[in-house]
């Protein structure tokens, strides 16, 4: 089964960029190069295909793609000249090279639907789409439901403009420190990788982004970043964590101050953000 990586424990190194200066550890401080900004304003970028796992056209005229792209598969759909990229909703593989695999990719938008793609030998042999919402199990049987797609190559999906999902932001954690100040991280929607995890911290007049050390998650995550040249790590338990654990800033493992972690987040609408 693909995931986004959540759920793993794991450590990736954030972006480089110089350390925050000037005030003691826990100020706002002060940094170079800021400027006003809206971390969470959606920024569609351009895309191009991955490995492609099958390419199919429904009897309609339809082209399907299944694509295995970074970090995780990716579903197109055509519509006219365009092949509009879909948010796979879960995803999974059965088999091996050897005897063969099956790969199963769900989109649940507007128009849900879940792609199935055999492979053998590095190469497509059948696939097919289940138009709609399976809802007692995550694959089907390619030839006996759904509509069975007839493969098309290359050529074909190279004829198509690739169309992107919107760059969304979303907020996934906010929180305040016993002495007034404001944590706040945003991740994309789509596409999440840890290096992409931003940080702002500071008063809600003014949240400035902090450089990203590192990101651990397993049951519970671990955010470290750079506040006044001193590294801070945020610590956010989830209903899976130890029931010992708790919200918390540390700047060493025996010093720290809670979290109160605000559910909802926030949509950031009360803050004013300066980035990098």
């Amino acid at each position: 089964m693909r995931s986004v990586a959540l759920g793993l424990t794991l450590v990736i190194a954030g972006c480089s960029g110089s350390a925050t200066t000037g005030g003691a550890p826990g100020s706002t401080g002060s940094a170079g190069a800021l400027s006003a900004c809206s971390p969470l304003a959606a920024s569609t970028k351009p895309i191009t295909l991955g490995n492609i796992l099958g390419a199919g056209r429904h009897a309609d005229g339809t082209v399907y793609v299944l694509d295995d792209g970074d970090p995780t598969y990716r579903a197109f759909v055509s519509q006219g000249n365009v092949l509009q990229r879909k948010e796979v909703n879960g995803s999974g593989s059965t088999g091996g090279a050897a005897g063969g695999e099956s790969i199963t990719a769900t989109v649940t938008d507007t128009a849900p639907f879940v792609l199935q793609v055999e492979r053998a030998n590095g190469a497509a042999t059948r696939m097919g789409v289940y138009r709609g919402a399976l809802t007692d199990k995550k694959s089907f049987e390619v030839g006996k439901e759904g509509d069975t797609l007839t493969l098309v190559g290359s050529d074909v999906v190279a004829s198509f403009e690739l169309r992107n999902l919107p760059g969304d932001i979303v907020a996934e954690y906010d929180a305040t420190t016993a002495d007034g100040h404001r944590i706040f991280v945003t991740r994309p929607k789509v596409d999440e990788r840890y290096q992409d995890f931003r940080v702002f911290y500071g008063t809600p007049d003014r949240m400035e982004e902090r450089r990203l050390v590192s990101v651990m998650r397993g049951s519970t995550t671990f955010i470290t970043f750079e506040l006044d040249g001193l590294e801070q790590t945020a610590v956010f338990p989830s209903r899976f964590s130890m029931p010992s654990d708790t919200a918390r800033l540390m700047s060493t493992p025996t010093a720290s101050q809670p979290l109160t972690v605000l559910a909802p987040v926030s949509p950031g609408a009360d803050l004013t953000f300066f980035c990098r």
